[in-house]
This record gives structure tokens, C-alpha cells and sequence, in this order.
């Protein structure tokens, strides 16, 4: 049985980024940061899931940027699918904060409440992918808190089975004819489901904060992008205070795509055309924005009333 689960083991990880392109884009977390790190000139790192993949064009945003008032930047795109604020905070401090030359700007693009405490909890992807061993003592302390997600973390911190069981059965699942979209159906019936379901309570953003401190005390700026969906989303005043008061400034974008169905493919993600309308115009947003400017120059200004030129500048855009 040992050698069974052995054997089965050594196989998935030698075919483990066949199962998927995320697999593939995860395991070279890595080198992109170690060839971001290696570029000259300040960085900007996008950070997101696919929102990020299939709406950012690095060279499209440079492009609206109005010459010689922003230097040339260097661009990173770290884009882990299904993942969300707590993935994104691990992920930054496992793979981005170890680097000798940190990003001078984060840009996290997110939708609806991706950036909110009450989010699920993916112990098994944390342990196997984003935090590890490496930040167990503080996932454990943290985040991780009950016995059988620390199991789960662990088992997937261990085990590649585990880790990508999910993966393995969608695979096979799907060769069933139409399994792709009834599941993508069942998604969004069981998101509607969740959002008319909702417990009454606010969402609270602890893990937000903490989030912008740790880049804060590494002198790194973070933008947070609320990304245009067929349905506008609210951004609650404890989101944008939690935000504000944290030193970090939010980009409302969501009207710059028209909610065309042609802009949305599949409902969710912005097709090839939209996302380069949407750069160009997160290009424009984040050039008339004094906090992003600042930070792109490597200042640090002294409280957050510093953004609110760029948030007039901002509305200026947007209209």
C-alpha cells in the first residue's frame, strides 16, 4: 500500500502541470519573481486570479500612461485561478517579500467580496501552493484555526494526491459531454444561491489590513482595482476605510466596460477586446492617480490625504 501511495505520488507531481495551466503558472511563481527582480527599472506587480489574466495587458496600461511623467516600469503578472485576498496575502509573503527588489506598486484587481474575511477557506491549496511550511507557524496562528482545516492544510502540504484531487476529478469529469458548461451553470446558480443567502452580518476585513501593513512596513504601495463584472457590485464603507485608513488607495473601474454580453463571454471574464479597452483605461486611472504616482517614485507621503488629487483626477477620467 505504501509503495501504491508512493508511486502515485512521484506520478502526479511528474504530471502535475499537465493537469492544468494555473498548475503551470503556480509552479513558475518563482522565476517570474526572480526575472521581475532581476529587470531594471521600478515595478509594478499585478496580483490576482484570472480577472487579472484575462483583463491586464501590461503594455496596453504603459501605453496610456502620458509620456515622460512616469518612468518606464517593469511589469509582473502573478495570477493564481479561484483565489482571493488570503491567497494573495501568502503569496506575497512566500514568494515576492524574500526578493532583494520589491515591486514599488501592487495592483490587486478583485470583484464582489474577494477581498473580505468571510471568503472560503482553501486550507489545501494554502499548505500545498501558496504559504507551505514555510509560513505554517503563521497560517496556523492566524488564519487556519480549526483542527480539520489544519489537517487539510497539511495533507496538502505533503501530499500531491490531496492536493490535487479536485483537479484530477475535473479532469476526468471533464470528458463527460456537456460536463463544462452544466458545471459552469451549477456555479453560478450556487453563487446567486450564496449571495441571496447571506448571513445578515457586514464583512469585516482584518486580513485586508494586515495585508496592507505588511506591504506598508516593506514600502510597497498597493492599489486595489475593483474590476468591471456584467452586474456593478457595492464596495462597502468598511472596505473603503479599512483601505483608506491602511494606506493604501481603491480604483473604482467597474463602469468602464459596458455590461455587454459580447464584453463577457462566459459571464465572468472579459473578452480579449474589453480587457484591452479596460487596460487602457486602468492605464489612464492609475497615471492620474497621485498615490500610485508617489509610490511608483519611490516616495512615501506622510498620511493618506495625499490621494485625494488622484481621486479627483480619477473622476475627471471616469467621466
Amino acid at each position: 500500500m505504501l509503495a501504491i501511495l508512493l508511486a502515485g505520488e512521484l506520478g502526479l507531481y511528474l504530471a502535475e502541470p499537465r493537469l492544468s495551466l494555473d498548475v503551470q503558472h503556480i509552479r513558475s511563481i518563482p522565476t517570474i519573481v526572480r526575472n521581475f527582480e532581476a529587470a531594471p527599472g521600478p515595478g509594478v506587480l499585478f496580483l490576482g486570479n484570472s480577472l487579472t489574466r484575462a483583463g491586464i495587458r501590461p503594455d496596453v496600461v504603459e501605453g496610456a500612461w502620458p509620456p515622460h511623467r512616469l518612468p518606464q516600469a517593469k511589469f509582473a503578472l502573478v495570477y493564481p485561478d479561484d483565489t482571493r485576498l488570503l491567497d494573495w496575502f501568502y503569496v506575497y509573503r512566500r514568494f515576492v517579500e524574500p526578493a532583494r527588489s520589491l515591486p514599488r506598486v501592487i495592483v490587486i484587481c478583485f470583484a464582489q467580496s474577494q477581498l473580505a474575511d468571510g471568503q472560503p477557506l482553501q486550507p489545501e491549496r494554502l499548505g500545498s501552493q501558496f504559504a507551505g511550511f514555510p509560513l505554517l507557524s503563521e497560517a496556523f496562528s492566524d488564519d487556519v484555526l480549526s483542527a480539520s482545516d489544519r489537517i487539510s492544510y497539511l495533507l496538502g502540504a505533503t501530499s500531491r494526491v490531496w492536493a490535487n484531487r479536485e483537479r484530477v476529478q475535473t479532469r476526468v469529469l471533464a470528458l463527460i459531454p456537456g460536463y463544462e458548461a452544466l458545471a459552469q451553470t451549477l456555479n453560478e446558480a450556487a453563487s446567486v444561491r450564496q449571495r441571496a443567502s447571506g448571513n445578515g452580518r457586514p464583512d469585516t476585513y482584518t486580513r485586508l489590513a494586515r495585508f496592507i501593513e505588511r506591504a506598508g512596513k516593506d514600502g510597497v504601495g498597493v492599489v486595489f482595482v475593483a474590476t468591471p463584472l456584467p452586474r456593478r457590485f457595492p464596495l462597502p464603507d468598511d472596505l473603503r476605510r479599512t483601505i483608506r485608513d491602511g494606506g493604501a488607495e481603491l480604483l473604482d473601474l467597474q463602469g468602464t466596460e459596458p455590461a455587454d454580453p459580447r464584453d463577457f463571454p462566459d459571464g465572468y471574464h472579459l473578452s480579449p477586446t474589453a480587457a484591452e479597452r479596460f487596460s487602457e483605461s486602468l492605464g489612464v486611472a492609475l497615471a492620474a492617480n497621485a498615490y500610485f504616482r508617489t509610490a511608483l517614485l519611490g516616495r512615501r507621503p506622510a498620511d493618506h490625504s495625499r490621494s485625494a488629487a488622484g481621486r479627483s483626477d480619477l473622476a475627471a477620467v471616469a467621466h
